[in-house]
């Protein structure tokens, strides 16, 4: 599913980072572990935060089997 078709509505900052990693679909999201996020630049707290509220307002926790674990990680963390 392209990532323009959720019905999260994402910040400018969160659509700048996709683009500039070239994500467009949930499963290209979903093929990059957690924990590798933070290695992008651009990708800091506040990212994250909007990334768990994605993550939990799609229901697609079971598409990360580290989740539980990474939301709660610093963002330093990896």
């Amino acid at each position: 599913m392209p990532l323009t078709e959720c019905t999260f509505a994402f910040s400018r900052r969160m659509l700048n980072f996709f683009e500039y990693v070239g994500i467009s679909t949930v499963g290209e999201l979903a093929a990059i572990p957690l924990s590798e996020l933070t290695r992008f630049r651009g990708f800091k707290t506040k990212c994250k935060a909007e990334m768990i509220l994605f993550i939990e307002a799609e229901g697609l926790q079971k598409l990360y089997a580290d989740f539980a674990q990474w939301k709660t990680s610093g963002i330093n963390n990896r």
